[in-house]
Formats: structure tokens, C-alpha cells, sequence
């Protein structure tokens, strides 16, 4: 299964249908509710369950900012099969957003920052009405290398805990090579759910998987272990 794929000029919806065929993946596909992005109205949502309704796949949305529920109606966002959101985009206080997955991301404090991230993840996961926590514990390239210092027991505990909390699985995302093995052994203790995410938008990198086999593999995670949503 990849549940984290995007449409986009270089990858219409057959291609992706016939690359799970192909790959023998499930295929999910995403898209960005809200300002600047083209879902931003009921209106906009039901085009777009509507246009993929009739193709074997899971229909998802990648929120990134938070309260983006808001602007639409309950009833429409039932008839996703699942939401999926990170919390990669904090906000300033300047009013502006920091996009930490831009590799010119600067971290000036890594203390001060991963206070600020652990904030931001908790309300994601607290408050949001989502299935799957993305890109879990994806860090900027500035202190990418710090992983295992800045990603201590509390912070990991932490986040578990509130996933468990609302039955929110953990996407193990083949981009960035998250979570790490010692997360997921943890995760997997207690009972979390996982699914697999490219977050894709061409044929190359849709439904192929190394990362996310290799480290499942590793933990020994099963069919059991995988979040499933049912199809509305």
C-alpha cells in the first residue's frame, strides 16, 4: 500500500492506477486542502471524491495547516476514505509559515526548535481530525544528523502517546527515511498502526518501496501491524 501519492502533470490517475497494478501496491491518493492549494470549498472537495470515486483507489487529503477542517462540511469529509497530515509546516510569529522541509531551512536554536516542533505535533495530533501522522519525526537538514540526540525517549513517548490516544497510525515515509527503527519498535509495542507513504508525484518513485520494506522487515511488522481504511 502507498497512501501518500499525488496526482500531478507527470502522473494522471490511470498511470497511478496502472503502476499499483504493476507494483502490486494500493494505491492512495492526496491532495492539499486550503489557502493556495485548489481545495478550498465544498465545492472543490466534492470535485474532487467525485473525480476518483470511480477508480480503485483510497481518496485522502494531506492537510498542512492547522483548523483547515473548518472550511468544509462534515458530511463531505466522511466520504474520505482517511486524512493524512505532518506538521512540518510551523508557524512564525510573524504571521508567515516555516516550511522545515525546504533544505534552506535554517535552525538557529535546536532546543528552542524542537520545542516549538513538539508543540505543533501535539496539537496535529491532539486536535486534528486525522487517520495518519506523516512524516513523522522528519527533521531539517541542519540537524538531521542529530536525529538520535533530539529525537530522546520523552519526545518519542510522547507523540506514541497521543497517536495511541486517537487510534492515529504512523506513516513510515519511503522520502525521508522516517520514522527510525528504534520509533517503530516502539510504536509497534504499543500497538500503533503503520502504513507505508511515498509522497509521490511521478511514475518513478509511486508504489516503490526500499526504505519502508527494508525497516518493516526489520521490526517485524505484519499484515496485522498495517492501518487499513475501509473504502466509503
Amino acid at each position: 500500500m502507498d497512501y501518500h501519492v499525488h496526482l500531478s502533470p507527470d502522473l494522471s490517475i490511470e498511470q497511478a492506477v496502472n503502476l499499483g497494478k504493476e507494483r502490486q501496491v494500493q494505491i492512495g491518493i492526496v491532495d492539499h486542502p486550503g489557502p493556495s492549494y485548489k481545495i478550498q470549498t465544498d465545492a472543490d472537495l466534492k470535485q474532487y471524491i467525485d473525480g476518483l470515486r470511480n477508480y480503485p483507489v483510497r481518496i485522502g487529503l494531506q492537510p498542512v495547516y492547522a483548523g483547515w477542517s473548518k472550511a468544509f462540511s462534515k458530511s463531505l469529509l466522511d466520504q474520505l476514505d482517511y486524512v493524512l497530515m505532518d506538521a512540518l509546516t510551523l508557524s512564525r510569529s510573524d504571521g508567515g509559515w516555516l516550511a522545515i522541509w525546504q533544505i534552506e531551512t535554517m535552525v538557529d536554536d535546536e532546543e528552542e526548535f524542537m520545542a516549538r516542533y513538539m508543540q505543533f505535533i501535539e496539537q496535529v495530533l491532539a486536535t486534528e481530525p486525522i487517520d495518519i501522522f506523516a512524516w513523522p519525526t522528519f527533521l531539517p537538514v541542519p540537524i538531521a544528523r542529530q536525529y538520535t540526540h533530539l529525537w530522546r525517549r520523552p519526545r518519542i513517548d510522547r507523540i506514541i502517546d497521543l497517536a495511541k490516544a486517537r487510534k492515529i497510525a504512523i506513516e513510515i515515509n519511503e522520502v525521508a527515511h522516517v520514522p527510525d527503527e528504534n520509533f517503530i519498535a516502539i510504536a509497534k509495542r504499543a500497538a500503533l498502526k503503520f502504513t507505508f507513504g511515498t509522497d509521490s508525484r511521478n511514475p518513478q518513485n509511486a508504489a516503490h518501496f526500499y526504505y519502508c520494506f527494508q525497516v518493516a522487515q526489520k521490526c517485524g511488522l505484519i499484515e496485522a501491524n498495517m492501518f487499513v481504511p475501509k473504502r466509503k
